[in-house]
């Protein structure tokens, strides 16, 4: 398999085989350079852009290539013309070839006339020719965790204990809708009213006396999980 030879050759450098992805990516596109005909049209618009390019001027295949490195690793315009300078990977990937990197005006120019849907295509294309390869399993997938801003509350041992009694009749109430001879007690209802109290309640002694309630409430709802 030439691709399978060529993605070897690459790997050998250190750059290639901490980002795998851009080698693969980067080999199938030298072996298939009819891809950037795809891309010609959308993006020339009316001017004149070709293969070669100017000094100023980035050519059809470094946009395309600029087009995916973005893509893949979610940056905007500035970062991708910050990258082109910081980072070594991205500077061969795009193939800079010692010439100063592009400004983020210029990308943007270009790069902002593919359509998702093209993009996307591509990116299709680009992943069964590496299955055809052997380079992607699609037995297996891989994910990464997304970070979603949410407002929490302040973590008090109070607000803790409350959280695991509610959480322990949640998890009881979708494990009763699997099984119906299920039965269970609901301390949700006594253990908030007491959450209430401990938080409104100004005398000390007062508070501790709840709080002990709350955990005998609290061992009582752990132990029916259990």
């Amino acid at each position: 398999m030439k691709i399978f030879n060529d993605l070897v050759l690459k790997f050998e450098k250190s750059d290639w085989s901490k980002n795998p992805e851009f080698g693969v990516i980067d080999t199938i596109l030298e072996l298939h350079p009819e891809i950037y005909g795809i891309f010609k049209f959308e993006m020339a618009g009316n001017e004149d852009i070709n293969n070669f390019g100017r000094g100023d001027t980035p050519t059809v295949e470094q946009i395309v290539r600029a087009a995916f490195y973005k893509e893949i690793k979610g940056y905007d315009y500035r970062e991708l013309e910050y990258a082109q300078s910081d980072s070594h990977i991205c500077s061969t990937f795009i193939k800079l070839d010692e010439r100063k990197p592009f400004c983020f005006q210029t990308f943007q120019k270009f790069i902002s006339r593919i359509s998702e849907d093209t993009l996307h295509k591509v990116l299709v294309e680009l992943v069964k020719i590496a299955i055809e390869e052997g380079f992607e399993d699609i037995s297996k997938i891989r994910q990464d965790s997304t970070v979603v801003k949410s407002n929490i509350h302040y973590p008090t041992n109070n607000s803790l204990v409350w959280d695991c009694i509610h959480e322990s009749h949640r998890l009881l109430s979708h494990l009763k809708e699997e099984v119906e001879a299920l039965s269970f007690i609901d301390y949700t209802k006594s253990a908030k009213s007491t959450y209430f109290k401990i938080n409104v309640t100004k005398s000390k002694d007062k508070q501790v006396d709840l709080f002990i309630k709350q955990l005998i409430t609290f061992t009582k709802a752990i132990n029916q999980v259990s």
